[in-house]
């Protein structure tokens, strides 16, 4: 690997910087829809937005993208662990909605809010070693 320059706060080659700064981004990304999925569970069904689409189609969608960018982001060997994690605040959240004014909790929409989130684990696992699998080709300037 050609080093560009080494990374002044961390004593890296600049790649590995890079690297730690996208992964720095994800993490805080993925803290960010954690937190959109706090907030848009619990405001008051007249504040919610819909996009049209059946609850549970927003619930997967939304839970998968989160767990891609938390499986991506986080390299934790047990990435089980980021879908239980989801699983569990998916299952608070939908109990939570019974003391919110207008909103409803409904089982239906834990099992689409728990199959995105484990789909989005799986999802994020496959992206980054899709990624890593190609970095490592020689062709591709990769280790190897």
């Amino acid at each position: 690997m050609i080093q560009i320059g080494a990374a002044h706060s961390l004593g890296l080659p600049m790649s590995l910087k890079i690297l730690s700064t996208c992964l720095k981004t994800l993490r805080a990304a993925g803290w960010l829809c954690v937190g959109l999925l706090v907030w848009l569970s619990w405001i008051p069904a007249d504040l919610e937005i819909r996009t049209g689409m059946a609850g549970q189609i927003e619930h997967a969608i939304a839970y998968c993208g989160t767990g891609a960018i938390l499986a991506f982001a986080y390299q934790e060997p047990r990435r089980w662990r980021i879908a239980a994690g989801l699983v569990m605040l998916a299952g608070v959240l939908e109990v939570g909605q019974l003391w919110v004014p207008g909103r409803t909790s409904q089982p239906i929409d834990f099992a689409a809010s728990s199959v995105g989130a484990v789909m989005g684990v799986l999802m994020g696992r496959a992206a980054i070693s899709t990624l890593i699998g190609w970095a490592m080709r020689p062709s591709r300037g990769g280790i190897g």
